[in-house]
């Protein structure tokens, strides 16, 4: 088999055993915790229609992958596959540490202050698209199954954060990269303000109490916020280009990947557009592209301190 292709497959084979697992996973969430507190809908209606749209995510993935197969990024190679096993654990346990009990934003679901999402991230980034995507989406898996809760399209965008930031790769012109990644984070921020001010009524109804609460100016802000910041981390640092390259990747898989998880529930849980972008989109993407425009470039200044220790330990 070309080896293109069998990077193909081996993404699909990922895809396929994550799904499974998420499979699993609805039939445990009901032990770690009821039902009726989790507002988990086990119903094979209800499941049904998640693993619908987990699948058709999975499709723009492969399609993703695809195209873009004869890029060596997308290998994976068996130190891959320990650094998604590592990331994926690390990623559910602090997702888990931060999970919407403890400190949680309000919203139409259950979304928590999350700012481990930079490990999809800076594991995509350095260890290519492949390695983001498990890392996202088996992280995700693990860190809502500790709180007894399963969202299968939510956990393949978690993925695709991490796909995005690892899409870098895929460019040899890191110029080009950076503008990229820039164009979709900017224009995700820019529409993302512009449907808050131009939606007559921001409020929505957030468990567990179902009050209706309006969104605050400033959450409405958020994502134009945090994707301004994730693109001026690249003239704070001109010394550390690919820190500006990571932001902007990293703030383009939260806007891509998280829009269609979002819009997905207007047909999964029944929300209008106007609900699901103002009450689940705007207070997840916001927080998470600041993080983003904070975290990665600390990440990445650490990762690059311990190599070059390596490095000197070594000579």
């Amino acid at each position: 088999m070309n080896d293109s292709y069998k990077n193909l497959q081996n993404l699909g084979i990922c895809i396929l055993v994550l799904a499974a697992l998420a499979f699993v996973a609805y039939f445990i969430a009901p032990v770690v915790k009821p039902v009726e507190e989790s507002f988990l809908d086990v119903s094979p209606q209800a499941m049904g229609i998640r693993f619908l749209f987990m699948g058709l995510g999975a499709l723009v993935v492969l399609g993703i992958c695809y195209v873009t197969r004869e890029k060596p990024a997308w290998e994976i190679s068996a130190q891959k596959i320990v650094y998604m096993a590592i990331g994926a654990l690390m990623y559910g346990v602090f997702a888990w540490m931060f999970n919407g009990a403890t400190f949680n934003i309000p919203a139409l679901s259950q979304v928590s202050l999350r700012p481990a999402v930079v490990l999809p991230v800076f594991f995509g980034f350095t260890f290519g698209p492949a390695v983001g995507f498990m890392v996202g989406a088996g992280g995700n898996l693990i860190g809502d199954l500790f709180v007894g809760y399963v969202s299968p399209h939510w956990t393949l965008a978690n993925g695709i954060i991490g796909l995005f930031a690892g899409l870098a790769m895929l460019f040899e012109n890191k110029e080009q990269s950076w503008n990229v990644g820039a164009i979709i984070a900017g224009v995700g921020g820019i529409a993302a303000v512009a449907f808050f001010f131009t939606n007559p009524n921001p409020e929505f109804n957030p468990p567990p109490d179902f009050i209706r609460t309006r969104l605050s100016l400033f959450m409405g802000l958020s994502v134009l916020v945090g994707c301004g910041l994730a693109l001026a981390v690249r003239f704070a640092f001109p010394n550390r280009p690919n820190w500006g390259e990571a932001a902007v990747w990293g703030a383009a898989g939260n806007v891509i990947g998280l829009a269609l998880a979002s819009v997905a529930d207007i047909w999964v849980n029944g929300y209008t557009l106007s609900d699901t972008i103002v009450g689940q989109f705007i207070p997840t993407v916001g927080p998470n592209t600041i993080a983003v425009a904070i975290l990665v470039p600390l990440l990445l200044a650490v990762y690059a301190s311990v190599q070059q220790a390596e490095a000197q330990a070594e000579s």
